[in-house]
């Protein structure tokens, strides 16, 4: 991600160490896992949008059923998640660079 030569130069003068990682990597995304849970809430809980139109009443509809989904997501799947993050370095580590279990 940071591969300018300024940036890294700013990030190693001020101590900020990174990890070299394929530029998509989803082993080190739990975002990833998140927007499917999104997504599959959406889905489940408003399937009528999976057919919506483009008015601006479909619109607000949408972001209305993109709310509730959210706030329908547990936090226990987002402090899972970041909990989660030593576990994927550690298996990527492991995995030199390859897929892993995540």
């Amino acid at each position: 991600v940071h591969t300018s030569k300024a940036t890294k130069l700013y990030l190693e003068c001020h101590g900020i160490w990174t990890i070299e990682h394929p530029p998509y990597s989803p082993d080190l995304n739990p975002i990833e896992h998140l927007w499917w849970a999104l997504k599959r809430t959406l889905h489940l809980t408003h399937p009528e949008l999976d057919t919506i139109g483009s008015s601006q009443e479909d619109w607000d509809r949408f972001c209305e059923a993109l709310k509730e989904a959210w706030l329908a997501i547990p936090n226990t799947l987002i402090c899972k998640l970041i909990y989660s993050m030593p576990r994927r370095l550690a298996a990527v580590e492991e995995a030199h660079g390859y897929q892993t279990k995540y």
